[in-house]
């Protein structure tokens, strides 16, 4: 029985640091290679969204990812027509990220569906999980550059994010926020 059990913890063992690292190579590889491609409208365009796309994002037409931009795990994005993705833009999924038509979002912005927890009382931050909330921009939205997107935000049709902003909170449609945290700046007209 002993003997058993050595050779089932080994098993695991292999499972943890060799088999499961193995089963996220398709998505590691499509991350990397949508990263590394450059922007063009044609060729690398199809190539981009065809990837993402079999890894289980839903891609509309005309997206122009640009060069180093970090998509972690594809299956919970949904884009739609019309949409650049600036240089260096971060988007995590766990939560589900879902971007309208027509939105523009500038280099290096952040958009995280999904955060660590905090442990109650004084328990042990490493370990305790992760907070998954969706993320929705609507159509017709710009985010500035260096904008950072909280888990579970919605950013209203037509709205403007100015650039280095942290969105913690919903935004109206067609309204104009900046700051740390952002605030409502006044109405587009």
């Amino acid at each position: 029985m002993k003997a058993w059990s050595s050779l089932k913890r080994t098993i695991e063992k292999c499972f943890v640091f060799v088999i499961n690292p193995l089963s996220s190579f398709p998505l590691d590889f499509v991350e990397g290679i949508v990263a590394f491609l450059p922007r063009h409208s044609g060729f690398y365009a199809v190539i981009k969204r065809f990837l993402l796309n079999i890894a289980g994002a839903k891609i509309g037409k005309c997206v122009h990812i640009y060069p180093g931009v970090r998509i972690y795990v594809p299956k919970g994005l949904i884009i739609g027509n019309n949409v650049s993705i600036s240089s260096y833009v971060v988007i995590t999924t766990a939560g589900k990220v879902t971007i309208g038509d027509n939105v523009l979002i500038g280099y290096g912005a952040k958009i995280l569906s999904a955060n660590h927890r905090i442990p109650g009382g004084l328990g042990t931050i490493y370990g305790a999980g992760h907070v998954c909330k969706p993320v929705v921009i609507e159509d017709d939205v710009w985010i500035g550059a260096n904008v950072i997107v909280l888990p579970g935000v919605t950013l209203g049709k037509g709205c403007v994010v100015a650039a280095g902003s942290v969105v913690s909170r919903n935004i109206a449609p067609y309204s104009i926020v900046g700051g740390i945290p952002a605030v409502y700046i006044r109405r587009r007209t």
